[in-house]
């Protein structure tokens, strides 16, 4: 089957690392949901630990009568955009996700509640994930995923282990709920690092949101460069502006 470059369709073909995926996702007499499981290939391991229930997300129309064929009633099948679908929750979420969608893929997650997740990203976007203030790489994906979870960097898979080969490298994370941060706290985030280089009072400045006289809530933050503000501080200016309703 001819795949689709646009759904970013690179299929992992080391069968040793499949089954370590299927093996620290920690699945067994669990809900689990698969993101793009394309032709099944980590979806047979993880049946092989034996979930509560496994439901699984393509978008793919032909890989998702494929999965029917192949697997039948022993899994849930939704043929249909992860982005655009309401879940219910799950106490496990797994995936070699695409890398043109990582980033909302990350973000819709940070919103679920699950116990645990397991993830096969791009190197250089697991790198950011876990990337501290004053970095070059620190950003707003820095900030949201580290207060949403705690993050562990497994391993780095090579390049050459898809088919067809990607021209970067991948790296397996695991994410386990830290904090439940808020619709309101990631858009003030998603604020401050649109401008990541000015500081914080002048970054809400170019959101009409923020009038003057709301910004000097900020304090001693308001001339803070945002790429030094800790994810902890960026918690702080949200929460100060949500207790006087300004968001």
């Amino acid at each position: 089957m001819q795949l689709k470059k646009f759904l970013g369709q690179n299929f992992l073909q080391d069968h040793n690392i499949l089954r370590k995926e299927a093996e620290l996702a920690e699945v067994e007499g669990k809900t689990v949901l698969e993101i793009g499981p394309g032709d099944g290939r980590l979806t047979e391991k993880l049946l092989f630990h034996k979930p509560k229930k496994l439901t699984v997300v393509e978008k793919d129309t032909r890989f998702a009568e494929l999965l029917k064929d192949k697997f039948g009633d022993t899994i849930e099948i939704l043929n249909a955009d992860f982005l655009d679908t309401t879940l219910d929750n799950f106490e496990v979420i797994i995936g070699n996700i695409p890398y043109n969608i990582t980033s909302p893929i990350i973000f819709k997650i940070a919103t679920m509640q699950f116990e645990r997740a397991l993830l096969m990203v791009q190197k250089e976007f697991a790198e950011k994930m876990i990337a501290t203030a004053n970095k070059s790489n620190y950003g707003r994906l820095s900030v949201t995923a580290q207060l949403a979870f705690e993050i562990t960097l497994i391993q780095i898979v090579p390049a050459h282990l898809f088919v067809p080969k990607p021209k970067v490298d991948s790296a397996i994370i695991i994410l386990e709920k830290n904090m439940q941060i808020t619709e309101k706290d990631e858009e003030v985030i998603r604020y401050l690092f649109q401008h990541r280089n000015q500081n914080a009072k002048n970054a809400l400045k170019h959101s009409k949101k923020f009038s003057e006289e709301k910004l000097s809530l900020l304090g001693d933050y308001a001339a803070r460069r945002v790429r030094t503000l800790t994810k902890e501080e960026c918690l702080e200016i949200s929460k100060r502006l949500a207790q006087h309703g300004i968001i």
